[in-house]
């Protein structure tokens, strides 16, 4: 019985892991819709960028979109809505934008198509300011530390990825405790199997050592009788006529 009950475990495990694996392998991933600037263009497609950017001078000017199709927004909230409503078809950030956007809707949205390079953010001040070495200085010892790298992780790390609470992690994933019914059910078989297998070899211990007694006494008094027997033949012989 035991040992039916361990092979059904073995093979609900196997099929088990199977399931799982093949489930892990299978795994839908997003695919970007647009990969290219051209693609928008020929398809006369709506973009949004950030309000207040310059990427909108950039995004008429040098990427060759037009006016009416360019829209703005002002919050990673307004530009997840637009996205999925299709009011545009994409969306231009700076870079540093792009990561806590991702970050935060990592299972709705993903980059797509090339980086394009531009002016980006800079530091004004006075010509000759005494603050330039400094400030130079400053930023060049935060790059080569590493401070820069960690400040981009810590904020990144706050950015919890909406609709990702661990439950597809935890479901996608088995581990001892997806199977404790059936350790209960295997443990508690083998205990009975066990406790029954030591009950019969103790009753079967009892029995055969009662049986030896038995035969022991039974050996005793026949060997005994036989004995006494002997002895009054040899006393009945010696007996004078």
């Amino acid at each position: 019985m035991a040992m039916v009950v361990w092979l059904f475990v073995a093979l609900v495990i196997t099929q088990t892991y199977t399931a799982n694996l093949s489930s892990i392998l299978t795994v839908k991933k997003l695919e970007a819709n647009v990969t290219n600037i051209e693609t928008l263009q020929r398809s006369n497609a709506k973009v949004g960028y950030c309000r207040g950017s310059y990427l909108a001078r950039y995004l008429v000017d040098v990427l060759d979109f037009k006016d009416n199709n360019i829209r703005n927004f002002s919050s990673a909230n307004n530009y997840a809505e637009a996205l999925r409503t299709r009011e545009i078809e994409a969306i231009f950030l700076d870079v540093p934008i792009v990561k806590l956007f991702v970050a935060k809707y990592c299972k709705e949205f993903i980059v797509a198509g090339p980086t394009y390079k531009t002016g980006g953010f800079g530091f004004v001040f006075p010509r000759g300011s005494e603050l330039i070495p400094e400030i130079n200085k400053s930023l060049l010892n935060l790059s080569e530390e590493g401070k820069l790298r960690e400040l981009e992780n810590k904020m990144l790390e706050k950015e919890k990825c909406e609709g990702d609470d661990g439950d597809d992690q935890e479901g996608s994933s088995i581990s001892v405790t997806s199977y404790w019914v059936l350790f209960i059910l295997t443990g508690g078989t083998s205990t009975v199997a066990l406790v029954v297998y030591v009950v019969h070899c103790c009753r079967k211990l009892e029995d055969s050592m009662s049986q030896t007694t038995w035969k022991l006494m039974f050996s005793v008094i026949k060997h005994y009788w036989l004995s006494r027997k002997v002895s009054d033949v040899e006393s009945s012989t010696n007996l004078p006529s």
